[in-house]
This record gives C-alpha cells, sequence and structure tokens, in this order.
C-alpha cells in the first residue's frame, strides 16, 4: 500500500506542478494582452480626441477674437444702418458666434468655458450699455465709437482676459515648456 501512494504522488505532484505553472503562465499572459488592449485603446482615443480638443482651443480663442469689440464693430459695422439696427445686428452677431461655438465647451475646461460665457455676456451688455448712451436718430457708426469708447475706459475687456487664460490653458495641457538659460 505504501508504494501504490508514492507512485501515485509521483504522478500526481508533477502533475499538480505543471498545472500551477500552466495556470500562471496563462494569468500572466491574459494579463499582458489586457495591458496591451487597454493601451491600444487608450492610443486609439487619443488619436481622435487631442486633436479634437486642441482644435476647440483654436476655435475659442477664434470665438473671443471676433467677439472682441474692436473687432466686432470693424467687421459689422455698416455706415449706412442706423444705431438701433446696427446694436441689434451685434447682439444677433454675438449669439450667433456663441451659437456656433458652444460645443466647444465639451473640450475645455468648465473655468475656461465660464469666462467664455462671461465675456459673451459682458460684450451684448457692452453693446446694449452703448446704445442708451446714443440717440434713436444716430447712425450705426455714432454707436460704434460709443462702443469704442466705452470699452476704453473698462481696461481689460473680458474677451482679452478669456483670451489669456484659454492660452494659459492650452500651453499647460498642450505645449511642453523648456527653461532656456540666457547666459550658457
Amino acid at each position: 500500500m505504501d508504494n501504490n501512494l508514492l507512485t501515485v504522488l509521483e504522478i500526481i505532484l508533477p502533475a499538480f506542478m505543471v498545472g500551477g505553472i500552466a495556470i500562471y503562465i496563462i494569468s500572466k499572459y491574459l494579463k499582458y494582452e489586457e495591458t496591451k488592449l487597454k493601451l491600444s485603446t487608450d492610443r486609439a482615443r487619443l488619436e481622435i480626441v487631442l486633436p479634437a480638443r486642441m482644435q476647440a482651443y483654436e476655435r475659442t480663442i477664434l470665438f473671443m477674437e471676433r467677439t472682441q469689440p474692436e473687432n466686432l464693430v470693424r467687421r459689422v459695422l455698416r455706415s449706412n444702418s442706423s444705431a438701433r439696427s446696427f446694436q441689434a445686428e451685434l447682439v444677433a452677431t454675438v449669439r450667433g458666434e456663441y451659437e456656433h461655438n458652444i460645443s466647444q465647451q465639451i473640450y475645455i475646461s468648465l473655468s475656461a468655458w465660464a469666462m467664455v460665457k462671461t465675456a459673451t455676456e459682458e460684450t451684448i451688455r457692452l453693446v446694449n450699455v452703448a446704445a442708451t448712451k446714443v440717440s434713436v436718430d444716430d447712425s450705426a457708426t455714432e454707436l460704434g465709437e460709443k462702443i469704442l469708447e466705452i470699452t476704453s475706459q473698462i481696461g481689460k475687456f473680458p474677451t482679452s482676459i478669456a483670451i489669456e487664460n484659454i492660452k494659459k490653458e492650452f500651453a499647460q495641457y498642450f505645449l511642453q515648456t523648456t527653461q532656456v538659460n540666457p547666459e550658457s
């Protein structure tokens, strides 16, 4: 009986060892394949999302530049229109630009989008305040001059502040800055 037990152990023990080693190797291989698949998925996601995010920052900057009061007035002004129709056209232009770019908020930070929204609202408010300071009979040119006058008194307009912060955020996420020693 002892002999039979030894024979069984001689057969079973190596089988368990080989089985254990096989399970270990298979589990390591499966973990490796899972990691490889995750990296591949992450790389594919980056190839799609990263360019979209970069484009969102570009488009948001363009939107803010287009709605800077001086750029907006210069682009929309038609000297033969009235101040009231110019006011309506400016407000419609700003709202249209905002609606056209609203999807960009998916790709930029909440704080950056909050600045964009504030800058948009402040631009509309500026146009409306300037319109109250000109007469109904005034021309679009006079309203445009009033807008620029008020803007110059404000200092840094919210669109400029938003542009600066969006550029900083973009640089933080996408540009690697290196320190250059001017003495070397």
